[in-house]
């Protein structure tokens, strides 16, 4: 059984206390890993949460359970595509007062698997600042976001917008207990949603 089929049996939502020491076993990174799961075993290892979700039914399901788990009063959400996942998975959001929110839900620029952070621009925050913004932070990203490091997603934003360079890009990361460097507004609770381009091109 691959990793992120274990990954789905013993991490996520429904993680219990006694799973503990079998989740830490199955997130030491190996030579043989993927991007895809360094990233994931990586972003549990500072204490974010993974799912990998194989189709839009899937992924619709997995926002359900989460919104379920995290009760937020709203979420904030501002990007079309995701506005229309929300409304299918019936769930209400707010794309105006990010101040009233207690949770946010939008795409980003890439995951970078060597450090578990995330990285986002202006493009998925608008002209808000990273730590006026929600703590509970949900990414949904495809396969093809993960990059090593943070030189491959500056690369990547350099070829991707050439002339016309957002205006912010920053890094979030889920907060690490025995090693908490960062400064409070790029540190959040994450709740990364991974799926595969391949199979889904669009949300």
């Amino acid at each position: 059984m691959d990793f992120l089929k274990r990954l789905k049996q013993v991490a996520g939502l429904h993680i219990e206390k006694e799973h503990t020491e079998n989740t830490e076993s199955i997130c030491e990174i190996s030579k043989n890993d993927t991007m895809d799961v360094i990233f994931a075993k990586t972003l549990i290892q500072n204490n974010g949460i993974f799912f990998y979700c194989d189709n839009k039914d899937e992924l619709i399901q997995t926002i359900q359970a989460i919104n379920h788990k995290l009760n937020p009063n709203s979420i904030y959400c501002t990007e079309t595509i995701l506005q229309k996942l929300l409304t299918d998975s019936s769930i209400k959001y707010d794309d105006k007062n990010y101040s009233e929110c207690d949770a946010i839900l939008s795409s980003c620029e890439y995951l970078i698997a060597h450090h578990g952070k995330i990285m986002l621009s202006s493009k998925q925050l608008g002209p808000h600042s990273i730590k006026n913004l929600p703590k509970e932070h949900i990414i949904i990203a495809y396969t093809s976001q993960i990059v090593k490091n943070l030189n491959e997603g500056m690369s990547g934003i350099n070829t991707r917008y050439i002339d016309n360079l957002p205006s912010t890009i920053t890094t979030i990361t889920s907060s690490n207990k025995e090693n908490n460097q960062n400064t409070e507004g790029n540190v959040k609770n994450l709740s990364v949603l991974l799926i595969e381009d391949f199979k889904n091109p669009k949300f």
